[in-house]
């Protein structure tokens, strides 16, 4: 996905009348560069991230490690550091997908209406992720990747939304 000027975190959050400070709470579904690049703009939040995810940011294998930028992670924030499946809130949980990477994780909305919002992260970075069962190009393990895909394809009523899919832009969520 690419932004055009004015399309940043920042100027986003000044759309809907919101500073990075009111921010209090930062999910992290992995720490690519790509996911994490912004995390220093929100200093006064909590981060919850996987305790594997965080671990692994610090020494990754060799074909990953270019996709690690230590200063956007390495601060000094507080993670709250996750362990398997975790209920944020009554109505949002985030659940482990490892594949793409040792600890990533998407996260679960439940709607009133028995919906789901269900961002995929790199789990499944474009619908066809999804309605094929194609694993992201991207990963640290296969085998993860499409373990991962099967449990965001088992999720019912879900309205998946993907990290890096440009046909989704649009999209208006309830």
């Amino acid at each position: 996905v690419t932004r055009r000027p004015g399309e940043g975190v920042e100027a986003q959050l000044r759309a809907l009348g919101l500073r990075p400070e009111d921010i209090d709470i930062v999910v992290n579904t992995h720490l690519h560069f790509d996911h994490c690049g912004n995390n220093a703009l929100f200093r006064e939040a909590k981060f919850y991230v996987q305790a594997e995810e965080l671990r692994y940011a610090y020494a990754p294998d060799r074909f990953m490690k270019n996709a690690y930028v230590r200063q956007f992670f390495d601060l000094e924030v507080d993670y709250v550091l996750v362990r398997g499946r975790y209920r944020l809130t009554e109505h949002v949980t985030l659940l482990p997908t490892p594949g793409h990477t040792p600890g990533h994780q998407s996260v679960v909305v439940s709607l009133p209406d028995g919906r789901k919002v269900v961002y995929c992260g790199d789990a499944a970075t474009l619908r066809e992720c999804i309605e094929r069962r194609n694993i992201p190009g991207v990963l640290w393990r296969a085998d993860e990747a499409l373990r991962s895909i099967d449990r965001l394809r088992s999720i019912r009523n879900a309205i998946y939304v993907y990290a890096h899919d440009n046909e989704q832009l649009e999209l208006a969520l309830p």
